[in-house]
């Protein structure tokens, strides 16, 4: 009864946020996907497998427009880099638990399953759906298959014709609750997206920017509330659009390091220093300015991992009074997942 009548709280102060005419979206449950749509028209799809993951694709944000790289779901997309296979969309995944890697794809590489739809509302001023994956060990290791974390995971969508809102919350948990899970030092992850290709921070009018003022590639490897991505997009006659993604206060780790890259790669990392710093392993974090310690982190068995992000496809550029705004907004909202 509490977490519904939190629920209930939350979506007034998200539509608040919008300041526009209220839009009315729904859900459609597919053999392999969830489509979210917005007054009829396709927002995103939750896909239940794309490679070896769940991942959110297309994303469409203001004026309709595609707000993520078409490859690799579509290879026929025009002007398109064919690099990196594994950036699909919107997703989360890490690349060294346990001595194995679920960020790339291809032999010796792990796979999130989905399981199930646990809830998925039908329709609102905003929606909301819950499903379980499954992290399993490589088809072709010595445990072959084995489940190695249970993931729950909460998507809200929101939004109207200026902005998009995607809030996505999870937790991972032991598969052997008797077991310890140990997350690698590596920059090869987390909470990712591949932003359009006209939107990159190396072509020109692609910007990012973070909550400490860093920009382009300075923004890489930095602690930050948020990061804004922006840029023009396919066919928005050179218009700029942006991506925001915002890391909420109490999110594992949420001071972690992005890893932003201005080739379009957009993620935040909450486990990787040494590959951001020299491969400095063995000096103390606080020597480093750095918010927790090298060297990855051990979750104990019973323990979870619990992570909330907020993801705002908008118009125009942000500028920090912007960001923090909506950080502020956002920071406010309950976890819903226990």
């Amino acid at each position: 009864m509490l977490r519904t009548f939190s629920l209930l709280l939350w979506i007034p102060i998200l539509i608040a946020n919008l300041g526009v005419t209220q839009a009315q979206f729904t859900t459609a449950q597919q053999s392999d996907r969830i489509d979210v749509l917005r007054d009829g028209k396709l927002v995103t799809s939750y896909l239940f497998n794309s490679g070896t993951k769940p991942v959110l694709w297309p994303i469409h944000g203001p004026d309709g427009h595609k707000m993520t790289r078409s490859y690799p779901m579509d290879a026929t997309a025009p002007n398109e880099a064919q690099d990196h296979p594994h950036h699909r969309g919107l997703w989360m995944t890490f690349g060294e638990v346990d001595n194995n890697d679920w960020w790339a794809e291809g032999k010796g590489k792990g796979n999130v399953v989905h399981q199930k739809i646990v809830a998925c509302d039908s329709q609102g001023p905003a929606v909301s759906w819950t499903v379980e994956h499954q992290w399993r060990l490589p088809a072709d290791g010595n445990s072959a298959g084995k489940a190695l974390l249970n993931e729950t995971a909460r998507y809200s969508v929101g939004g109207n014709a200026d902005k998009t809102i995607i809030d996505c919350e999870t937790i991972w948990r032991s598969a052997d609750p008797t077991a310890k899970v140990h997350f690698g030092d590596t920059k090869e992850g987390m909470f990712a997206i591949r932003v359009p290709e006209t939107m990159r921070g190396d072509k020109p009018g692609g910007q990012i920017l973070n909550s400490q003022g860093d920009k382009q590639g300075d923004a890489w490897g930095k602690t930050a509330k948020w990061v804004d991505y922006s840029g023009p997009v396919p066919n928005g006659n050179d218009k700029l659009y942006g991506i925001a993604i915002l890391v909420h206060p109490k999110s594992f780790h949420a001071d972690g390091l992005w890893h932003v890259r201005t080739y379009g790669l957009f993620a935040h990392n909450a486990f990787g220093i040494k590959d951001f710093l020299g491969n400095r392993t063995k000096t103390k974090s606080a020597e480093l300015d750095l918010p927790y310690p090298a060297g990855g982190y051990e979750l104990a068995p019973g323990e979870s991992l619990h992570f909330m992000y907020r993801v705002v496809f908008h118009k125009e550029r942000w500028d920090i009074k912007t960001g923090d705004e909506h950080w502020s907004e956002f920071s406010q909202q309950p976890m819903m997942l226990k």
